[in-house]
């Protein structure tokens, strides 16, 4: 009995440890650097971070080090109250790009931002930020 506990126990853990890699993998690995969200595009780690009118994007490698966002290229599609709007990111300096918006969202900031570089798409990264707080 005490060897079928131990096992169970072990069963369960794996069975946890999997799912949460699982869910890693799908939602970017989830812990924030600057109070945004962040999701894997590509070969890195791009932090969302919307506040008040301002969305600034930030790029990290698979290590966690700063990406120098120069020659990068976002786009994200913001999901507003009144339909799909279209904001372009631009480098700012460091690993950080950033805009602005004029549009009313619900509370939520739902965005699919897609990066490239050198021309080339790297990949979309999809954003669910509560703003409301």
């Amino acid at each position: 009995m005490r060897a079928a506990a131990r096992t169970f126990a072990l069963v369960s853990a794996l069975s946890m440890a999997g799912a949460t890699a699982a869910w890693a993998q799908t939602h970017g690995h989830g812990h924030s650097h600057k109070g945004g969200q962040e999701q894997k595009i590509g070969m890195y780690e791009a932090e969302l971070v919307v506040k008040g009118k301002e969305i600034s994007l930030y790029l990290n490698d698979k290590n966690d080090k700063p990406v120098d966002a120069k020659g990068f290229k976002a786009n994200a599609e913001i999901l507003a109250k009144d339909g799909k709007k279209q904001v372009e990111l631009a480098p700012t300096g460091g690993n950080r790009m950033a805009a602005t918006y004029d549009f009313a969202v619900d509370g939520k900031f739902r965005a699919t931002v897609t990066l490239a570089s050198g021309g080339n798409e790297i990949g979309k990264g999809r954003y669910n930020l509560d703003i409301g707080k």
